[in-house]
Parts: structure tokens; sequence; C-alpha cells
């Protein structure tokens, strides 16, 4: 049973790392029209298009998905937490994804000066692509571990 276990978690980090890598542009395109939408103020991106082919940036920080939920199963007792833990940090990463683009966009506004016209302009390199992701995960995981404990213990 170990090493069936060992054997699963070892191809989903090849997977997500597999996805991170392919979806990278997409996620950077979600990422910039989410802040776009969610800002409080009036927002344009410049700069050229950017091209990236394979960049292992998020395919690296998606492979802490596995691992975290794979420390957080470990450490419950109950075989039914699977399906509630996956559940809860599915809810979780959203919403912390949402919430780390909302903090982006005021850092953008305040640390960006505005037009005459009072548009932010933005080059979108700048967006911390990598921070929202890092950061949306491992909440997530630290949340669902407490929750999930709270929930097993009632």
């Amino acid at each position: 049973m170990k090493f069936k276990s060992i054997v699963i978690l070892f191809f989903s980090i090849i997977g997500f790392f597999l996805i991170g890598l392919l979806n990278n542009v997409q996620y950077r395109t979600l990422t910039q029209t989410l802040i776009l939408k969610i800002a409080n103020y009036d927002l344009s991106y410049y700069g050229a298009k950017q091209f990236s082919f394979f960049a292992p940036d998020l395919g690296f920080i998606l492979t802490l998905i596995p691992i975290g939920l794979y420390i957080v199963l470990k450490s419950q007792k109950s075989k039914r937490s699977i399906l509630i833990s996956i559940l809860i940090f599915s809810c979780l990463l959203v919403l912390f994804y949402i919430f780390y683009c909302f903090s982006e966009s005021q850092i953008i506004k305040y640390t960006t000066t505005a037009t005459i016209k009072n548009i932010y302009n933005y080059h979108h390199q700048n967006v911390n692509y990598r921070l929202i992701a890092l950061f949306s995960i491992i909440s997530s995981q630290i949340l669902n571990y407490f929750i999930l404990k709270k929930l097993l213990k009632a």
C-alpha cells in the first residue's frame, strides 16, 4: 500500500507539472483578465505580446498541489476525508486566487501613477504571476488542513 501511494504521488506530480508547463500562457492571460476586471479603477496593460513556450515556473508551483494534498491526507486518520479534502481545497483555491488577484490590483493602483485621463497603465510582465499562484496554493493547503482537522474532530 505504501509503494502504491508513492507511485500515485509521483505520477500526479509529473501530471501537474505537465499541466502547468503546457498551460502557462493561458494562466497568465486568465490572471491578467481577472486583475483587469476586478480592479476598482481604470487599468490598462501595455507591452508587446508575450512569447514564452514551455516556461516551467507554473509547472513547478503546481507540483505543490499533489504534495500538499498527500501531506494533508496522510496526517488524517480517516479514509473518507479524501473527497472532502479535495472539495474544500478546490473551493479555497478559487477563493484565494480571486483574493490575491484583487490584492495585486490594489498593489498596482498604489504603486503606479495615473495618466491625465485617470487611467493606470501597467506592463503585463510586472504582474506577480508566480506569487499569486504560490500564495493561493499554500494558503489553500494550510486552511484545508485546519478545516479538515476541525470537521473530522466534530
